[in-house]
């Protein structure tokens, strides 16, 4: 383009110093790429679909899983399991609130989100949470080996519809 960094900076509207970093500095790229790197050593898939000059959108993150639900035993060892098919502690950290935030919101007590959260199975508690999650905009991942009766890939994301209205305000990603 032919443009001094602060012809460039002033034609994209940015200011001057923000575009020298961004230039001359690869800290930032290294410290997410060191990141990235530490949640996929540690079984941790970071889920998201960008496009250079668009936002990344249906964010989230999973544990890591098997390609196949017809893989062996001993191939399904070297993954992570959980006993629960959902995570509710993955959804409320991908809305970013709180336990008494989310038990005011759903009706629910902090003790029920709290066990809830630890794999305590109470139905109807369990689809009050579920629905709450699910109208503010959250996809629930992975699936159920019944010969073992364990989980894989279980993690949240954003799902592909909006939220419902009355969940936009309290629980929308920022």
């Amino acid at each position: 383009m032919n443009l001094s960094q602060r012809s460039a900076a002033a034609a994209a509207g940015v200011p001057h110093r923000y575009l020298t970093i961004v230039e001359t500095s690869d800290s930032r790229i290294v410290t997410n790429l060191g990141l990235v790197d530490f949640y996929a050593a540690a079984g941790i898939e970071l889920l998201g679909e960008a496009s250079i000059g668009n936002e990344i959108t249906r964010a989230g993150a999973r544990w890591s899983a098997p390609i196949s639900h017809d893989v062996g035993k001993a191939e399904k060892a070297r993954f992570h399991a959980e006993n629960t098919r959902v995570s509710f502690r993955a959804a409320r950290a991908l809305l970013n609130k709180g336990q008494d935030e989310v038990a005011g919101l759903t009706g629910l007590s902090r003790a029920t989100v709290k066990s809830l959260e630890s794999g305590e199975a109470w139905v109807e508690s369990h689809r009050t949470l579920l629905a709450f999650y699910e109208n503010a905009g959250v996809e629930f991942l992975g699936w159920g080996d019944p010969v073992a009766n364990h989980y894989f890939g279980i993690g949240v994301r954003w799902s592909f519809r909006p939220p419902e209205p009355e969940s936009i305000s309290r629980s929308a990603p920022s």
